[in-house]
């Protein structure tokens, strides 16, 4: 070390903002937490993560979960076109392939899904020249199967800025444009390290795994002191010198030996008269508090509340867990629109286009519930439902056709496309002013023809 202007050492001082007393060496250089300090971990530890994750239910759980609620319910277009765009979901497995894609990218800090089309991969993706049957399929790759490569660090106004702009499957030479590419994100990282990392997020798995060791290591040592927990202590004459003098090792050892197997098969406890037999027990007291503690603490760096994570109700008088459960699906529903919603956009643009042949204007869907209500909350909600449609009716914002539509869409009644089309049609017969009813003559004379309008009357001659 060199020394400074003034001769000798350079000196080294530790400062803080904060709070300081000289009185107790608080803030001050006396104080041990001044030189405490964060550093990074191991980023890239791909074989733990993935060892965690098979073989630890904790570790899987904080992985799936969040992804499992965010998408089991999954989402509703209200759209004339919605059966087919639900039977093309179906034939591309659209709801598994996002729950493998957002999976993925929670362990491994990045994954997406490559949209396999008609078009170029080396070409960016002209979704405006999408036809019917164009997509091929989507195909789930994580990080550890693709790889960027010639980021964007000039062009600001590009939406892959500090992105790559193309992309190769490991093994292979094609390149892929990042068009053709729908990246799900993991853990969010500062942009300079998200470039560190290739362009790829962190892993949401790492960032809680020590707390996940901390747990699974606290159960382990519980379990291990359960099989001491009566520990048999035997008090044998002159046992040290007999043990020293070397020549009665085995004997000694085939004595307690003998001892513990007769105490197994004949329940007998047989000593010398010099020998004093005496059983300890070990206290498990404090130790649940303990690993009740670390479970609260791996809940919280997994952003997963322990009824939901450990299926352990909450402690408290009245307290069943349902704050924190409304708090953690308010969590799920934030990353529905500012996560899923962007990466199911992407992928609606090709998969409707390649369906329908083309994009209808205004087309959007929504999420879908994620608590299941019970009986009671879904009576009350239908019955809600059912006002609300019957005003928007009365104030004409809304046909019966498309109130019909929304009851298909939520399985009610079994309505199907053939009853919609028969409500279609009698709407626009109304409007043209040839309408029919077609609920036959129910209250009326059962000789009339069911296909005369109301208030007209068959002339002829009677009988």
């Amino acid at each position: 070390m060199s020394n400074n202007q003034y001769g000798g050492k350079p000196r080294i001082r530790v400062t803080s903002d904060g709070l300081m007393n000289v009185m107790t060496g608080m803030g001050t250089d006396r104080d041990r937490r001044m030189f405490n300090r964060f550093q990074f971990g191991m980023m890239q530890d791909f074989g733990e993560l993935e060892a965690a994750y098979i073989e630890n239910w904790i570790a899987r759980d904080i992985i799936d979960i969040p992804v499992d609620d965010s998408t089991r319910e999954w989402r509703e277009f209200a759209a004339d076109d919605a059966t087919a765009i639900r039977e093309a979901e179906k034939a591309f497995n659209v709801q598994g392939v996002t729950q493998e894609a957002f999976k993925w990218a929670g362990m491994y800090g990045g994954a997406g899904v490559l949209m396999i089309t008609d078009q170029s991969f080396d070409a960016p993706l002209d979704v405006k020249r999408i036809k019917k049957g164009s997509l091929r399929r989507l195909l789930v790759l994580d990080r550890m199967f693709i790889n960027g490569q010639q980021f964007n660090v000039t062009n600001p106004l590009e939406e892959n800025y500090m992105l790559p702009d193309y992309y190769v499957v490991n093994g292979g030479t094609q390149r892929i444009h990042y068009s053709h590419f729908v990246k799900a994100p993991g853990a969010p990282l500062p942009m300079r390290l998200r470039m560190i990392n290739g362009g790829w997020d962190d892993s949401r798995l790492r960032r809680c795994l020590e707390d996940v060791k901390d747990a699974v290591s606290a159960k382990g040592g519980i379990a291990a002191l359960i099989q001491e927990a009566n520990i048999d202590i035997i008090n044998r004459e002159n046992l040290a010198s007999d043990l020293s003098s070397g020549d009665m090792d085995e004997s000694i050892a085939r004595r307690y030996n003998i001892f513990g197997m007769m105490k197994s098969l004949y329940r007998l406890a047989l000593l010398d008269s010099k020998e004093v037999f005496e059983r300890k027990q070990i206290s498990f007291g404090g130790l649940g508090e303990i690993l009740s503690s670390l479970m609260e603490w791996t809940s919280g760096a997994a952003g997963i509340p322990m009824t939901r994570l450990f299926g352990v109700q909450s402690k408290g008088i009245g307290d069943s867990g349902q704050g924190d459960m409304n708090n953690y699906y308010n969590t799920i529903r934030g990353g529905q629109e500012s996560k899923y919603r962007p990466f199911l956009k992407r992928i609606d643009e090709v998969l409707i286009r390649s369906t329908l042949g083309t994009m209808p204007d205004g087309l959007d869907f929504e999420f879908s519930p994620l608590a299941q209500p019970t009986d009671t909350e879904l009576s009350a909600q239908r019955l809600a439902d059912a006002q609300a449609d019957d005003i928007r009716l009365q104030q004409g914002v809304v046909k019966p056709s498309q109130v019909a539509r929304k009851l298909m869409e939520q399985g009610i009644y079994g309505i199907d496309e053939s009853d919609i089309a028969d409500i279609e049609a009698d709407e626009k017969a109304e409007r043209g002013g040839d309408y029919q009813f077609r609920l036959g003559n129910a209250g009326g004379n059962p000789e009339e023809d069911p296909t005369t309008p109301t208030g007209t009357t068959e002339t002829g001659e009677a009988n």
